[in-house]
């Protein structure tokens, strides 16, 4: 978890789940049209605000350096020493009707060894929200990443928003040992009714593209989906939903689904979403599964004024950051706890499964990290943390193991955590 967003967040209103890169938040979105949004900052510092209008200019620069133990992915390879440097850029815009927010962060890694080559792995993202009037409203979000996978995890660690929490994605443990470089694109539209103070209908459509230049694989799915959500009172909706995926590119056949779910917000320090329903797939997307229960679900909690923690799971069909995968199941979860002052230390977990992918065999990945990080003035931060992954692709499995220091200095854009009131 990379961000302590503490007593002093924006709790106005219940928040919402906003994605990252790696990982989509449709699964977890839905819910009252009047609350605020939050954004993860793609320098991994926190989340950003769309409703703040006093901080337009974002930027950041961290630079560290660290140890890694296997940088080639191989089942006996050397250790090396590594440095990185990673400028970060975005800008914000709010107003009574509109927010937006876009950012883009590239991350230059190099190795102390001869052996490595010098990566850069680029990162951006875009999103923009418009109320057309007090009924009406549409929401923008796309983004994207192209570089080396293996520099994908010494970058910052990426985090979604869950509740007003953030945490670290089912993402975080989506990583091909050896896959060269990867592409991965994903956006989406949602346009909001609000058909009375209780009912809101909202339709969706989103595309995402994949390639793994080393696995000559690549794939799409464009998909729509129709949601209805009633609030049974301010902390309380529940919801209903119908949605059509079409897979296009190494895996060609489509899916369709239905469910229902609740989002609880009690007491504006627990966060509650869930979703299930049956899911559908035509023959041509494999021959031993045509029907599953998909699901997905979110759970966060400030404990104390000092701690907080999350949950996340899921059981999908989808194109991500491993590829053209039928069915996707993950599930992370972290916690934080403030020690001092300025320092926060802080745990996060992660495991992703893919049944079938169109070119790779079966996948399976696990992700542990450890952080401690403190701030100092002028937007100064120091942080310290230790990262493990393990990967399984087949019968071959790839351990790899992270050391890292950082410095970083940051202005507007997220935050490392906010100190409540002691």
């Amino acid at each position: 978890m990379t961000g302590y967003q503490g007593d002093s967040a924006n709790r106005d209103t219940p928040s919402t789940v906003a994605s990252n890169i790696d990982d989509g938040g449709d699964a977890l979105r839905g819910g009252n049209s009047q609350e605020s949004r939050y954004a993860a900052a793609l320098n991994g510092t926190g989340l950003i605000s769309m409703d703040d209008v006093d901080k337009h200019l974002l930027l950041s620069t961290a630079v560290g350096g660290g140890w890694d133990s296997n940088p080639s992915n191989a089942t006996g390879g050397g250790s090396s020493g590594l440095y990185s440097a990673s400028p970060y850029v975005g800008f914000r815009g709010a107003s009574l009707k509109t927010q937006y927010l876009v950012q883009y962060q590239p991350t230059i890694l190099g190795y102390m060894s001869d052996s490595y080559a010098r990566q850069t792995l680029h990162r951006m993202s875009g999103s923009f929200i418009g109320s057309l009037n007090e009924r009406w409203k549409a929401e923008v979000n796309a983004s994207g990443s192209y570089g080396p996978n293996g520099t994908r995890f010494l970058a910052a660690q990426q985090t979604v928003a869950v509740g007003e929490i953030p945490g670290s994605g089912p993402g975080s443990a989506s990583y091909l040992s050896n896959a060269g470089d990867i592409t991965y694109i994903v956006g989406g539209v949602d346009f909001s009714y609000r058909k009375s103070q209780k009912e809101t209908l909202v339709m969706s459509g989103s595309n995402s593209f994949s390639r793994i230049s080393s696995y000559n694989q690549q794939g799409s799915v464009a998909s729509t989906k129709f949601t209805y959500v009633r609030d049974l009172s301010p902390e309380l909706s529940v919801i209903g939903y119908g949605q059509t995926s079409h897979f296009y590119g190494d895996l060609n056949c489509d899916s369709f689904g239905v469910g229902a779910g609740i989002r609880w917000q009690p007491k504006e320090k627990t966060f509650l979403s869930i979703n299930a329903g049956p899911q559908m797939s035509t023959h041509a997307c494999t021959n031993q599964k045509q029907l599953g229960f998909t699901y997905s679900a979110a759970f966060s909690s400030r404990i104390s004024r000092k701690s907080q923690m999350y949950l996340l799971s899921d059981y999908l069909p989808t194109v991500s950051y491993l590829g053209p995968g039928l069915w996707q199941r993950s599930i992370s979860g972290g916690y934080q706890y403030q020690v001092t002052r300025i320092g926060v230390v802080g745990v996060d977990v992660g495991y992703v499964n893919s049944d079938s992918l169109t070119v790779v065999s079966s996948y399976r990945g696990k992700f542990w990290g450890v952080n401690y990080g403190f701030r100092l003035q002028h937007g100064i931060a120091v942080s310290y943390s230790y990262r493990g992954y393990v990967t399984e692709s087949g019968t071959t499995a790839y351990n790899r193991n992270i050391a890292q220091f950082s410095i970083t200095w940051t202005h507007n854009a997220g935050q490392i955590f906010q100190q409540g009131n002691y």
